[in-house]
Order: C-alpha cells, then sequence, then structure tokens
C-alpha cells in the first residue's frame, strides 16, 4: 500500500473545509453571495470544486494499489475485486452509517410533523443507507453527501478488474481519453461540473462527474511515477513547489469568487496538475507534512464532510434570526462535534465488535 502523502492529508481536510462552508453558503445566503469585507472575495459560495479533488485523488490510490499487486495472478480477479469492495465497504460504512441515522432523525423531526409521515421519511431513506441511491432509485436521499461514497463505490468496482488485467492500456490510453471525452461532454451539455442529481436518462450527473476525474487521477498515478524519476536541481524543485501553490491559489480563488461556472472545467485541470506535483516529492516542504497530525487531519476529513448535513439542520431550526457569521461558527462547531463523536463511537465499535460476539462464537470456543 502505498504511504500516504502528509500534503495531500492536509489538502484533504482543507478541502473538506471548503465543502462544509459552500453548503452553508448555500444553506444560509438566501440565493445571493456572502461577501468577506471588501476583498473581492466570498464565503466559498462555489466551494463544491473540494469533491474534484477527492475524486482526483481517489484515483490515484486506485491506481497505486493496482499497480502494487501487478506480479500477482489474475485468474481470480472477480474474488480479488470482491473482497477488496467489502473491505472498502466495511472501513466506510459504520461513519456513513452514523451521520445518516442522525441525519435521518433530524430531518424527520424537522420536515414532517406526524409520526407516520417520520415513519415514511424513515423507511424512504433505505437506497440512502446502502449507498444505492445513486442508481436511480427512487428514495429519499437524506444526505445527498453520500453521493461521492456511491459513485467512488461504482466506480472503484468498475475500474478495478481493469487496472489489475490491463494496467499499461487502462492507465496510459483509456483514463485520459475517458476523462476528456466525459468532461468534454459535461462542458457541452451542462454549464459547470457543480450538480448531483440532474437526470441524463440512465445514471445521474454525478456519476460521469465521478467517473471522469476518477480517470484523471488513474493517470495520475502513472505521471506521477514518471515525474519522480527526473533529478530536479534545487530551483528546479522551488519552481514545481511554486508551480504546485500557484494551481491551488487558483482552484481557491474560483471556490471563493463569483468566476463563471464555466470556467469549473479547466480549475479541474489546474487541480490536476496540483495533485501530480502534490503527489511527486519535489517541493522542498514536503518532509514537513510527514507527521502523524496530517495523517489525522486526513481521516477526520471524512467526517467532516459525512456530518455537516444535520450539523446545518440543527443550526436552521434553532438559530433561525441568528446573522450568516454565527450560523457559519455553530455549523463548523456542530460538524466538529459530531466529527469526533463519529470518530469515537465507530472507533469504539471496531474495537470491541459487540455485534460480532453477540452473533459468532469466538475461534476459541
Amino acid at each position: 500500500m502505498t504511504k500516504k502523502n502528509g500534503r495531500v492529508e492536509f489538502l484533504r481536510f482543507i478541502f473538506a473545509l471548503a465543502i462544509l462552508f459552500f453548503h452553508i453558503h448555500k444553506r444560509f445566503a438566501d440565493g445571493g453571495m456572502i461577501e468577506l469585507g471588501n476583498t473581492g472575495f466570498n464565503f466559498f459560495a462555489r466551494g463544491y470544486i473540494g469533491v474534484e479533488f477527492f475524486f482526483l485523488v481517489s484515483g490515484y490510490l486506485l491506481a497505486a494499489s493496482a499497480y502494487a499487486k501487478r506480479e500477482k495472478s489474475t485468474e481470480q480477479i472477480g474474488t480479488e475485486t470482491a473482497l477488496m469492495m467489502k473491505k472498502k465497504f466495511w472501513n466506510v460504512f459504520p461513519y456513513h452509517l452514523f451521520a445518516t441515522v442522525l441525519t435521518i432523525i433530524v430531518n424527520a423531526y424537522y420536515l414532517e410533523h406526524t409520526a407516520i409521515d417520520r415513519y415514511h421519511y424513515v423507511v424512504d431513506s433505505w437506497a440512502s443507507i446502502f449507498f444505492l441511491q445513486v442508481f436511480g432509485f427512487d428514495s429519499t436521499w437524506v444526505n445527498k453527501l453520500t453521493w461521492y461514497l456511491d459513485v467512488w463505490f461504482m466506480v472503484t468496482f468498475i475500474f478495478y478488474p481493469l487496472l489489475r488485467k490491463y494496467y499499461d492500456v487502462f492507465v496510459k490510453i483509456i483514463c485520459p481519453l475517458l476523462a476528456l471525452f466525459i468532461l468534454g461532454y459535461m462542458a457541452h451539455e451542462y454549464d459547470g461540473i457543480a450538480g448531483v442529481d440532474a437526470w441524463t436518462g440512465m445514471f445521474y450527473k454525478c456519476f460521469l462527474r465521478g467517473l471522469s476525474e476518477m480517470a484523471l487521477g488513474c493517470s495520475t498515478y502513472s505521471l506521477t511515477r514518471q515525474f519522480n524519476r527526473y533529478d530536479f536541481s534545487k530551483a528546479g524543485k522551488r519552481i514545481l513547489g511554486a508551480l504546485e501553490i500557484i494551481c491551488y491559489l487558483i482552484v481557491f480563488r474560483y471556490a471563493c469568487t463569483e468566476m463563471d461556472v464555466n470556467y469549473s472545467y479547466p480549475v479541474v485541470f489546474v487541480m490536476w496538475v496540483a495533485v501530480i506535483l502534490s503527489f511527486s516529492d519535489i517541493n522542498p516542504c514536503h518532509q514537513f507534512f510527514d507527521k502523524p497530525i496530517f495523517s489525522w487531519m486526513g481521516k477526520v476529513s471524512l467526517m467532516i464532510y459525512l456530518n455537516q448535513f444535520y450539523a446545518i439542520r440543527l443550526v436552521q431550526e434553532l438559530l433561525p434570526d441568528a446573522s450568516f457569521s454565527v450560523k457559519a461558527l455553530a455549523c463548523t462547531v456542530v460538524t466538529f462535534i459530531g466529527a469526533f463523536a463519529c470518530d469515537k463511537i465507530v472507533g469504539w465499535f471496531y474495537k470491541n465488535k459487540p455485534f460480532s460476539r453477540l452473533i459468532f462464537n469466538s475461534r476459541g470456543e
């Protein structure tokens, strides 16, 4: 398994916050823009661009995982893929379940007003619980943030056996072309890359979004490997390190300004360049990020991502007359409390396995 990159883990955390701030802005800005003083920037009105970072990184890590097993036989690739997906599912599902159950409870209480309506809301959430909403099942999409996990699972299931069997062709030819064709189609058909529940006739738009960006991420791994073969001088490393920072600044400028949404597509390619440089060991400061705190920030980013919807709903209902700044701070605090609780509670279940002990006999018995 590829060693975690501290810089990338730190960026996961930053982009998770950008997504949180985007949803706060979307819920409480009342269709306008919340300007940050006279700076010309707003409160992450396009912070959704952070999801693109997660997809690019997911594609990179998927290709890295497949490449590490390149010498292993692919005769049982179906079984290998199923076991790999099973492991990924159980690594993520408890955190997802914690956040989704809380979101169901909060939404059912505040959005529905009778016991029977609340019961129906809970029952109609079945597809959201099991990552099936993105397939098109007509169910209540309780926590739309789970679309990222839905698409990630779907694309991983499709890509992994192809990466294992045809790594060289898939990564170097099919993935770049797939990314270009799909992103080009989306640019032609849609104003911007954002949007989750636009139905294309066969699947939601968000599936195309994740498919194209994970394909781009897969090609990133191969490019990074080639990139790391060069022996850069100190000056060269500084130039490339500065380029990495500039690329991320461009991304954050898009996230915090009223730039035309059509520019979201070139911004994805700018981010792609930045991710290539982030996974390369050319930045003079890369060793600074090789600390446990940055790995923890990468881990908690998922919990921040998953636990924000019920936090925003609670603040909306409990502080309806508060100022935007108070609501933003309250949403952030409640989200972090939820993320902390999620980490501790799920960690306790992982350690003690109460359900496994209840259902199965221990091996020693």
